[in-house]
């Protein structure tokens, strides 16, 4: 169940705040252990929650806890004018990682050219473009990060 909702993306504010509670919650912090670790009272934090009133210093701190970032993701995108893509720890690329961020991009743009053609097929381009800004994301990590590995220690987030 955790997996699916941290690939949700919020729709507004009232569905980021109640994404973050939800992740929370699954990982075993009420409400009430929440407002302890954040140092407020239990019904300052339902206030906040509930009337979309939390601090912006008290963002961080909800998510940090929560461990996600559903609030801070919704405000980078809610103009509609931004795209906000997850950059995966780097590791050792492959020659077969090459290929794929190859073959995709061209899959990618080629739905683009149709969609300058025709104008169909306008949310599988937008995935598509979307999954090659995160190929190249990760790529970008690989490079950046190859003098100083990351130490994996597994996890739900690694490929």
């Amino acid at each position: 169940m955790m997996r699916n909702i941290r690939q949700a993306k919020a729709t507004s504010l009232d569905h980021a705040i109640a994404l973050t509670k939800r992740y929370a919650k699954e990982r075993r912090l009420p409400s009430k252990v929440m407002a302890d670790l954040m140092g407020v009272e239990l019904k300052t934090y339902y206030r906040w929650l509930l009337d979309n009133t939390m601090p912006l210093n008290r963002v961080a701190q909800f998510e940090a806890l929560a461990g996600c970032r559903f609030i801070s993701e919704y405000l980078c995108v809610m103009h509609g004018d931004k795209v906000v893509i997850d950059i995966p720890r780097g590791r050792k690329g492959k020659t077969a990682d090459v290929a794929r961020v190859q073959s995709q991009t061209a899959a990618a743009i080629a739905l683009l050219a149709r969609w300058h053609e025709d104008g169909n097929g306008v949310e599988e381009t937008i995935a598509a473009l979307t999954q090659v800004l995160s190929l190249l994301a990760y790529q970008r990590e690989n490079v950046k990060k190859a003098e100083t590995p990351e130490l994996w220690f597994g996890g739900a987030d690694d490929e």
